[in-house]
C-alpha cells in the first residue's frame, strides 16, 4: 500500500484538492501557480495517546505520554498519532517525519500554563534549558511528510505570557508550532488559539506546505501573536480565518510561489510581506477579504532586511474599515517624516527592490486613508497597476519614490479632505491626483453639451473652448491615461495650442469652477 501511494502521479496546474484528512494522508495536490505544492504521504496506523497514559485532564502534564506515542509511532515506520475527546495538557513536543498529529472533533491540546522560575515550578512550561528560552510547543527540523489534521483545538494558553512579555520583553516565548526545514507539510481543519508568540510558522530552507481551513484566534492586543509565517517556498494558504494581535499572514525572506486564497481576516496587521523580505516573490492572494485589519495589503522592509521582492499579485479582494488597505515601504518600523529628508544611498545587496506589483479587482469602504507606497531616493518601488480598484477613505493616498504607478480600468479613490493622491519624485498616469476621479482613457460622446471644443478634427493644432462657467484646467491624456498636457486658467474662452503633440487620437478633460468635469476625445489630424 505504501508503494502504491508514493507512486501516485502529481496532478499537474489547475486542481485545488480538498481532502479531509482524518485519518491518515493519501493523496497529494497542486495549486495553479508558477509551481506544484505536494502533500504528505503518511501511512494511517493509529496511535492512541490515551492508550500510552495520556489522561484527558486540566491539570495532570501529559508530556511525557504523547511524546511517547509520537516516538512509538515513529518506530513503527509512521501513521496517525490521536488525540480523542478531552482537553490535554502538554509541554513541549518534538515532531517526527511520517506522522500525522490528528486533533479530532472535540480535542483540546492545550499547552502547560506559564509559571514563575522559568517553567521549574511543577505543572508549568519549562525552559529550554537557557534562562528565559521556551522551546516552541510543537518543534521539527529537517522533517519530511508530517502533518497536523483535524477539527479540535490546539490552545496555546497565552494570557499569562503576554503579560509576562509586557512586563519584561527579553525572553523567548514559544510559538505555538513550527516546522524548520520540513517537506511535505499539511495542515488542515484545526482550530489555534491564544499563542504566545507566533501560531504556526513554516521555517527556512523547507518547501511544500498547504496550510487549509484552519481558524486562527487571538485578542487584538496580543503582542506578536501572528497567525500564519512563513520563511520556504511553494506554500498553499486556503480558506483560513485569521484575527490576531499581529500580522495575520507575514511572509518573511525565502517566502517564493506562496498563493493566498480564500481567506477571512479580521484583527491584525494584514497580509504582510516582510519585514525580512529578501527573495520574496510570485506572491498570490485571491479571493480575499479584510475587516477591521490595520493594514490590508502590507508590504514592508527596510535597507538592511531587503533584496529582490517582485511579482505580487492581489485580485478579488473586499476590505472594510481597513486602516491602511495599501501599505508598500521600504522603511521599517517606520518612515521618516518627510521623504525629502532621507538622502539617497548607496544601493547593496539588501536594498529594498520591490517591483511588480499588481492590484486588481479590489473594492475599499471605511479607511482613514487610502495607502502609503513609500520607496527610497536610490530605489523606487517600481511598475505598480491598480486595475478596477475603488477605495473611500478619509484622506489620500501618499506615493513617494514610485516609478511607473498606473491607475486602470476605473480606478479611482474618493477621499473626504484633501487630494486623492500625493506625490513625491513620482511617477503616476490614470488618475486625478486632485480628485481621485479616473482618468480619461477613451470617451465615445461628450459629457457636457454646454461646452463647445471645435474644431474636432484639429487640423491647425489649435483647439477653441467655449464654456459658460469659468474653466480651472485642461489636462489631455493619451488613450492609455497617460497626461501630455496640462493647462491651468480661470476663463470661459481658451484658445490651446497643441501643435506639439502628434497625430493621433487623444482625451480632453475640462474642470470647471462647479467642479464638474467635461470629456471627450480629440483628434490632431
Amino acid at each position: 500500500m505504501k508503494n502504491i501511494q508514493k507512486a501516485i502521479l502529481l496532478f499537474l496546474v489547475g486542481s485545488l484538492g480538498t481532502m479531509q484528512l482524518m485519518a491518515g494522508v493519501t493523496s497529494r495536490e497542486t495549486m495553479t501557480q508558477s509551481s506544484t505544492v505536494i502533500l504528505p504521504t503518511i501511512p494511517a496506523d493509529t496511535f492512541k495517546i490515551t492508550s500510552y497514559g495520556a489522561v484527558s485532564s486540566t491539570t495532570i502534564d501529559n508530556t511525557s505520554s504523547i511524546q511517547q506515542t509520537i516516538n512509538a509511532c515513529s518506530t513503527a515506520g509512521g501513521g496517525v498519532v490521536l488525540f480523542p475527546t478531552g482537553t490535554f495538557l502538554s509541554g513541549p513536543l518534538t515532531m517526527k517525519s511520517k506522522i500525522n498529529l490528528c486533533i479530532a472533533s472535540g480535542s483540546i491540546l492545550r499547552i502547560l500554563p506559564y509559571g514563575s522560575g522559568n517553567g521549574t515550578v511543577a505543572g508549568t512550561y519549562p525552559n529550554s534549558g537557557t534562562l528565559n528560552d521556551y522551546t516552541d510547543f510543537i518543534y521539527g527540523k529537517s522533517l519530511s511528510n508530517i502533518a497536523i489534521t483535524g477539527t479540535g483545538t490546539i490552545d496555546g494558553n497565552g494570557t499569562d505570557w503576554w503579560t509576562a512579555y509586557r512586563a519584561s520583553s527579553g525572553f523567548a516565548r514559544p510559538c505555538l508550532i513550527r516546522f524548520d526545514a520540513c517537506t511535505y507539510v499539511l495542515i488542515s481543519g484545526i482550530k489555534l488559539l491564544n499563542a504566545p508568540n507566533v501560531h504556526l510558522t513554516i521555517g527556512k530552507s523547507g518547501s511544500n506546505a498547504t496550510l487549509k481551513n484552519l481558524t486562527i484566534t487571538a485578542p487584538s492586543t496580543a503582542p506578536n501573536t501572528d497567525g500564519i509565517d512563513t520563511w520556504s517556498p511553494n506554500i498553499n494558504i486556503l480558506n483560513c480565518n485569521i484575527a490576531v494581535g499581529d500580522d495575520n499572514i507575514a511572509m518573511d525572506s525565502g517566502s517564493q510561489n506562496i498563493t493566498v486564497k480564500n481567506c477571512v481576516f479580521g484583527t491584525g496587521h494584514g497580509c504582510s510581506v516582510g519585514s525580512y523580505a529578501s527573495n520574496v516573490g510570485n506572491i498570490i492572494v485571491d479571493s480575499c477579504s479584510f475587516t477591521n485589519t490595520t493594514s490590508g495589503i502590507r508590504l514592508k522592509t527596510a535597507r538592511d532586511r531587503g533584496g529582490l521582492e517582485q511579482y505580487f499579485t492581489y485580485s478579488n479582494i473586499t476590505m472594510t474599515g481597513v486602516a491602511t488597505p495599501f501599505y508598500a515601504t521600504s522603511y521599517y518600523p517606520k518612515e521618516p517624516t518627510s521623504p525629502s529628508i532621507d538622502p539617497a544611498q548607496a544601493i547593496t545587496s539588501s536594498t529594498p527592490t520591490w517591483q511588480h506589483l499588481l492590484f486588481k479587482n479590489i473594492t475599499v469602504t471605511g479607511s482613514p486613508n487610502a495607502g502609503i507606497l513609500w520607496g527610497l531616493p536610490e530605489q523606487s518601488i517600481s511598475d505598480v497597476v491598480f486595475d478596477n480598484v475603488s477605495i473611500a477613505a478619509t484622506t489620500g493616498m501618499k506615493a513617494y519614490f514610485v516609478s511607473g504607478l498606473v491607475f486602470k480600468n476605473g480606478s479611482h479613490i474618493t477621499v473626504s479632505s484633501g487630494s486623492a493622491v500625493t506625490t513625491y519624485s513620482t511617477s503616476v498616469s490614470g488618475i486625478e491626483l486632485t480628485t481621485g476621479k479616473s482618468a480619461p482613457t477613451g470617451f465615445d460622446k461628450v459629457t457636457d453639451t454646454r461646452i463647445k471644443c471645435y474644431p474636432n478634427p484639429l487640423t491647425n493644432g489649435y483647439l477653441t473652448l467655449i464654456s459658460p462657467l469659468n474653466i480651472l484646467q485642461v489636462k489631455i491624456y493619451s488613450l492609455i491615461g497617460t497626461k501630455v498636457m496640462d493647462f491651468s486658467s480661470n476663463s470661459v474662452t481658451l484658445n490651446l495650442n497643441l501643435s506639439d503633440l502628434p497625430k493621433g487620437l487623444y482625451v480632453i478633460r475640462v474642470l470647471l469652477n462647479d467642479n464638474t468635469y467635461y470629456d471627450n476625445k480629440i483628434i490632431i489630424s
